[in-house]
């Protein structure tokens, strides 16, 4: 455990946010890894059947790493503020609703994926494969959300790193389930995904062996008295931050459905560009993430100056490491084309040069949005962020649907520009109100201290 209301403030969401920053790109990797052993084992029909589930799960899944990362900022407040009986029962609460909501999830995923995958209009000569795929990856969703939820509640009383070595062993694992499920017991399709919940089945356990033998403070207890007001400040804690990460995932579907029809050159260039892009990302999201479980924990402790170094020595550090990931971008486009694509072509490349130019510029803005939006979770403050999160479906909606038909590709590259704009113009009022008062309470608290007994 980690308490975060001592220290250097930047120093302690640097050392905090690196274990997130490497689990991002850990999961990204492990994403990676099961298209391309997918790919050489079994051909491009295969990866063409996970890839049409891609904004399916990131849907269904998304919503659960959300709901749980929003009760962890809830166990950090109390952590924050010293009150580990506070502590104890929020996560006995949230682990039951976590649970409900994970079966849930489990079986409307079941029912309605075969309908959702013809909506979106899976060709059928590998509707079969993706049905089969998602079906087992929805089925294995209790699995992923007890890692997921776990991890949450871990960070939240400081502990960053431990979940990032259960996620190495994890995704060490998925690369030779998936080789052992596919070439010795020649399982397909299904072996992939019977790998994902097996890897992360162990990561699973691992969480829990590591709670049991070291953590006791989260040790599960059955609440007793469960009222309804505990588990509505939960809900409201950790539904809108789930529905912020769907919203994000229908804003990718609208986005898709609009870049199908500018031909397959765009398609790979959009792929190519998007995947670095979200890599690209990770950096800033993390030390948002830590930004975010920083200012829950000291907002607990009343330590409100804290609060406001830490979000102003953040913003530097944030806006810093964009500016230098941009360059490096900028500089080195057409060499990270040729790490997905061995040949790509002119076209293909001045399609994701175009891209790099038109989006990572904007890196700034969107470190700004981060900033903002993990503050207000931070603080409490629950239900904007989901409203922002809508702004940016709207806005990459509309980009989707009219800018394609005026600039065609360019259009498509300026959806997330204008997105991070739309989030950031609904959270700015908000964060300034929200700032002042942390301000505020800051300053009657060194009056107070001021004050003679």
């Amino acid at each position: 455990m980690t308490i975060l209301t001592v220290g250097k403030p930047w120093k302690i969401i640097l050392n905090f946010g690196w274990p997130i920053l490497l689990s991002g790109l850990l999961q990204q990797l492990y994403n990676f890894s099961d298209i391309m052993i997918v790919g050489q084992l079994m051909g491009k029909n295969a990866v063409a059947a996970i890839g049409s589930t891609t904004s399916l799960v990131g849907f269904i899944i998304g919503f659960a790493q959300g709901t749980t990362a929003g009760m962890g900022l809830l166990v950090a407040n109390s952590f924050g503020s010293q009150n580990p009986q506070q502590v104890s029962r929020r996560f006995g609460v949230s682990a039951i609703l976590a649970l409900l909501i994970a079966f849930i999830l489990m079986i409307s995923g079941i029912i309605l994926a075969d309908d959702i995958l013809k909506l979106l209009g899976t060709p059928s000569l590998i509707l079969v494969q993706a049905q089969t795929y998602i079906s087992i990856i929805f089925a294995g969703i209790p699995i992923s959300m007890t890692f997921n939820f776990l991890s949450n509640m871990l960070r939240s009383i400081g502990n960053s790193r431990t979940p990032l070595i259960f996620l190495g062993i994890s995704s060490i694992a998925n690369i030779l389930f998936n080789f052992v499920f596919i070439l010795v017991f020649h399982w397909g399709i299904a072996g992939s995904a019977l790998a994902t919940v097996c890897a992360q089945f162990i990561s699973a356990i691992l969480c829990i062996y590591h709670i049991y033998r070291h953590v006791p403070l989260l040790y599960w207890h059955k609440p007793q008295h469960l009222a309804f007001k505990e588990i509505k400040i939960q809900l409201a804690s950790g539904i809108p931050m789930g529905l912020q990460f769907s919203i994000i995932a229908i804003g990718a579907i609208l986005v898709q459905r609009s870049l199908n029809q500018l031909g397959t050159e765009a398609i790979a260039a959009f792929s190519v560009a998007s995947k670095i892009d979200q890599l690209s990302m990770l950096p800033m999201s993390a030390l948002g993430t830590a930004l975010g479980t920083y200012v829950a924990q000291n907002a607990g402790g009343q330590k409100y100056q804290r609060v406001l170094l830490g979000i102003k020595q953040t913003f530097i550090v944030s806006v810093m490491t964009s500016i230098i990931i941009t360059l490096l971008i900028l500089l080195s486009s057409s060499q990270l084309t040729y790490l997905f694509i061995s040949n790509p072509g002119k076209e293909l490349l001045n399609l994701t040069q175009t891209y790099f130019a038109l989006v990572t510029p904007w890196y700034v803005l969107l470190s700004g949005l981060f900033i903002l939006r993990f503050t207000l979770q931070g603080l409490n403050y629950n239900l904007l962020p989901m409203i922002a999160g809508l702004i940016e479906l709207l806005m990459r909606a509309l980009a989707a649907i009219i800018l394609v038909s005026i600039w065609g590709y360019v259009g498509i590259c300026l959806s997330a520009p204008l997105a991070w704009l739309g989030g950031i113009l609904t959270l700015a009022y908000r964060f300034w109100r929200a700032i002042r008062q942390v301000r505020k309470m800051s300053q009657l608290q060194q009056r107070g201290a001021q004050m003679p007994d």
